[in-house]
C-alpha cells in the first residue's frame, strides 16, 4: 500500500516538473527578442523601426545574406572544383579472370588441357595537351561563372540602392503631404471664419474639404506604396516582409565628374557582363582546339597483365590500344560545333559591348535630366511657389485673391516640393543604375 501511495506521489511530482518545463519553453518561444529569422541572424523588432535606415548598412546586409548572391557564391565553388577535374586522368581500370582450354566456361577448378588465372591493369591516356586543354576550358568556365557572381553583386547593389532611394522619396513625399495637410486645414478654419460673417461664399469651405480629402487619399497610396518598398527590401535581405525599417537616414547628393567617354572606357574594362563573355571566347578556343585533337590525334591505352598457369611458370603480358577517331564524323562534326559556339560567342560579346554602351549614355543623360531639374526647382520654381503662396494667404485674408487661387497656390508648391523630392531619387537611383552599367562605383 505504501508502495502504492509513493508511485503516485513520484507520478504527479513528475508531471509537474514536465507541465512546468514545458510552460517556461513556449514563454521562450514566444519571446520577440529570442525570434530568430532563417535560423541565421536574430531581428530585434522592438527598436529597429526606431533606427534610421542607413544605406552602408543594407549593402552589407544584401551582400552576406542575399539568396541570389549566396547561390551565385556556390555556383562559383562548384566551378572551381571541376577544374582539377578535368586536368585528370580517367580512372584506372582492374582486370581478373580466368582462361580455359575445356569446353565448359566455368571450368576452373582443373580437369582441363591449361587453365590461366589472369590480373591486368588498364590505364586511358589521353594524346598530350588534351588535358591542358580541358583544364583551360575548365578554368574559363570558372571565370564566366565568377563574372556572373559579380554582375549579380552588382546588381543587388543597384537594386538596394534604388529601392533605398525610392524609400526616402516616399517618406519625404508623406511629410511634405502631411504638412500641406496641416496647412491646408488653417485655411479650411479662416474660409469656414470668413464664410460665419459673410465674408466668403460656402463654395471655398467645401473646395478646402476636398482638398484634404484629396490629400487624405495621397497619404493612403503612398503609405501602401511604402509597405510594398518594405518588403522588397525585406526579401533582399532574405527577411520576412512585415520586418519594419526606420526611416531612411539623410543623405548629401552625389556628383558626377566624368564624361561620357570617360565612363565607357571604364565600362568596357570594368562591366562583368563583358567580361564574362570574353572568358566565353577564351573558353570556346580551348574547347575548339580540344575538338580539333580529339578529331586528329588517337588516344592510348596500355595494359599490363599477369597470368599463373597450372603447369608452366607464370608470364607477364602487355599491350596498347589506340582509338580511331577519324573513321566515324562524330569528331568532325564536333569541330563544326566548337566553331559555330565559338562565332556565337563573339556576337554575344558586341551585342553586350552595345548594350553597355547604350546603357552608359542612357542612364548618363538621365542623371543630366535629374540635376537640370533639381536645379531648376531648387533655384526658380520653389522660392517662387513659396513666395506665391505667401501673396495669395495675404490677398486671401484681405479679401483681394479668392479662395480656388490660394488652393492653387498650394496646390503649385506642393507639387514643386514633390518633383524636387522625385528628381533628387531619381538622380541617384540612375547614379546607381550607372555604376552597374560601369561595373565600378562612381563616386566616394
Amino acid at each position: 500500500m505504501n508502495r502504492t501511495l509513493l508511485k503516485q506521489f513520484l507520478f504527479f511530482f513528475l508531471l509537474i516538473i514536465f507541465s512546468s518545463a514545458t510552460v517556461v519553453a513556449k514563454e521562450n518561444d514566444n519571446n520577440p527578442i529570442r525570434k530568430q529569422t532563417g535560423g541565421k541572424k536574430s531581428i530585434t523588432e522592438l527598436n529597429e523601426s526606431d533606427t534610421p535606415l542607413d544605406l552602408k548598412w543594407l549593402i552589407q546586409e544584401a551582400m552576406e545574406h542575399n539568396p541570389e548572391i549566396i547561390a551565385s557564391q556556390k555556383r562559383l565553388n562548384a566551378a572551381k572544383a571541376k577544374i582539377s577535374q578535368a586536368k585528370s586522368l580517367d580512372d584506372p581500370s582492374i582486370l581478373a579472370g580466368s582462361y580455359n582450354m575445356s569446353n565448359n566456361p566455368f571450368n576452373i577448378n582443373g580437369q582441363t588441357e591449361m587453365l590461366q588465372q589472369r590480373y591486368g591493369v588498364l590505364q586511358k591516356i589521353p594524346f598530350p595537351g588534351k588535358l591542358r586543354l580541358r583544364g583551360e576550358v575548365a578554368t574559363e568556365e570558372s571565370n564566366m561563372v565568377e563574372s556572373d557572381l559579380q554582375s549579380k553583386i552588382q546588381e543587388i547593389i543597384a537594386l538596394a540602392k534604388s529601392v533605398f532611394y525610392e524609400l526616402y522619396y516616399i517618406n519625404t513625399a508623406i511629410d511634405i503631404t502631411e504638412e500641406n495637410r496641416d496647412l491646408l486645414r488653417k485655411f479650411a478654419r479662416i474660409a469656414e471664419t470668413k464664410y460665419s460673417v459673410g465674408k466668403a461664399t460656402q463654395r471655398d469651405a467645401l473646395a478646402a474639404q476636398v482638398e484634404l480629402s484629396t490629400l487624405a487619399n495621397n497619404l493612403i497610396v503612398l503609405n501602401k506604396e511604402r509597405e510594398s518598398i518594405i518588403a522588397r527590401l525585406n526579401i533582399l535581405l532574405d527577411r520576412p516582409t512585415q520586418t519594419p525599417f526606420g526611416n531612411p537616414r539623410s543623405f548629401e547628393k552625389h556628383t558626377l565628374h566624368l564624361t561620357i567617354k570617360e565612363l565607357e572606357d571604364l565600362a568596357v574594362k570594368n562591366r562583368p557582363e563583358l567580361k564574362r563573355f570574353d572568358h566565353a571566347i577564351k573558353r570556346n578556343e580551348a574547347n575548339l582546339k580540344l575538338s580539333k585533337k580529339d578529331y586528329y590525334y588517337s588516344d592510348f591505352e596500355p595494359m599490363v597483365e599477369y597470368m599463373q598457369e597450372d603447369k608452366r611458370s607464370d608470364t607477364w603480358a602487355s599491350a596498347i590500344t589506340i582509338n580511331v577517331p577519324w573513321l566515324w564524323p562524330k569528331n568532325r562534326l564536333k569541330v563544326k560545333e566548337s566553331k559555330e559556339d565559338l562565332s556565337a560567342a563573339k556576337s554575344d560579346y558586341r551585342f553586350i559591348n552595345n548594350k553597355t554602351l547604350y546603357e552608359v549614355k542612357d542612364f548618363f543623360v538621365r542623371i543630366q535630366s535629374a540635376e537640370s531639374t533639381m536645379d531648376l526647382y531648387k533655384t526658380g520654381v520653389l522660392p517662387q511657389a513659396e513666395q506665391s503662396l505667401k501673396a495669395a494667404r495675404v490677398g486671401y485674408e484681405t479679401d483681394q485673391v479668392d479662395f480656388l487661387a490660394l488652393i492653387d497656390s498650394q496646390r503649385i508648391l506642393l507639387n514643386s516640393r514633390l518633383l524636387y523630392t522625385r528628381a533628387l531619387a531619381d538622380f541617384e537611383q540612375n547614379l546607381a543604375n550607372l555604376e552597374k552599367a560601369v561595373g565600378t562605383r562612381l563616386t566616394q
